[in-house]
């Protein structure tokens, strides 16, 4: 009897460390959506990993199928990001000083920044005054000039960029795509026009390629 007893507490015991052990452990939700399981003693694995809707990447030296080089953003100061679709601004992305999206230019503000000002124009929808930046656009052709210190210059006889804030945009005469920005130059295959990887650094500028969609893009980590 008292052999039974022993094992018994002893299996009790044991279930409850279990138990115990179980509850420790914790299921998270990251920023990027993945859910993970937080440990005990401080480690931590994912559950499962949620595919990534905001897909702007900066190549390494090789990079894998399917980038084109047609759709890229290009990052000033870490402040703002400008999204060209073959040459055409599509859209101008301005970030907190925390690095979060806050405003878009085609989808309107995401989130206003404690202490920031938005102000229209005169019985108008259109933004001229963002926080900080403020916005110019050309007269007769009411396209976006300028984005606080950030000039946005056009070819003559089209809608192409061919500069933004200084940064000359270079295209290729046969194809049209875009083959530079700044010192930065893209590579890309001869063969199939693919971009193969970067050349060049500039601590002010950074160009990513988006895969899919026109989505809003990650925070600046």
């Amino acid at each position: 009897m008292q052999r039974f007893t022993l094992k018994t507490l002893l299996l009790q015991l044991l279930l409850l460390l279990g138990a115990t052990y179980t509850m420790a452990q914790v299921r998270a939700i990251t920023s990027n959506g993945d859910e993970v399981m937080l440990y005990p003693n401080g480690t931590w694995e994912y559950i499962s990993i949620q595919p990534n809707p905001y897909d702007y990447q900066e190549p390494p030296t090789a990079v894998g199928a399917g980038i084109s080089g047609r759709h890229i953003g290009i990052i000033v100061r870490r402040q703002m990001l400008f999204v060209l679709r073959d040459g055409i601004l599509e859209d101008v992305i301005i970030y907190d000083s925390k690095g979060q999206p806050a405003y878009s230019y085609r989808e309107g503000i995401y989130q206003l920044p404690y202490g920031w000002q938005v102000k229209y124009e005169p019985l108008s929808d259109r933004m001229i005054q963002f926080g900080p930046y403020q916005f110019k656009y050309q007269l007769l052709s009411e396209r976006l000039e300028r984005v606080g210190t950030c000039e946005i210059e056009y070819e003559m006889l089209s809608d192409r960029v061919r500069r933004i804030g200084g940064y000359e945009i270079r295209y290729n005469t046969f194809s049209n795509l875009i083959k530079g920005v700044g010192n930065i130059e893209i590579l890309y295959d001869p063969f199939n026009e693919r971009v193969t990887g970067l050349r060049g650094q500039n601590p002010n500028l950074e160009i990513y390629f988006m895969r899919q969609g026109k989505r809003r893009p990650l925070p600046l980590l």
